[in-house]
């Protein structure tokens, strides 16, 4: 079951979501329900794990942290 939802949006913005539509060979209303589906499972999917917002946010000249995570954790000073 659906129901309508009524939204402002300012006309660049509108704009921008059309042509994206158009991109996709898909209507805008598709569109805006595959944006607000995909922001509520990301929602979902961070607040089960509060460090993924973290992922690719940090940089080290370490490239094996994956293999070696344990190595890693055992000589950490805290």
């Amino acid at each position: 079951m659906t129901k309508p939802l009524i939204i402002k949006l300012p006309d660049e913005l509108e704009q921008q979501l059309i042509e994206q539509a158009n991109k996709l060979n898909i209507s805008l209303e598709t569109l805006v329900m595959h944006s607000l589906a995909k922001v509520v499972s990301v929602s979902t999917t961070e607040e089960s794990d509060p460090l993924l917002p973290l992922l690719g946010t940090l940089t080290t000249t370490v490239s094996d942290v994956g293999e070696n995570h344990d190595r890693y954790l055992a000589n950490l000073q805290l």
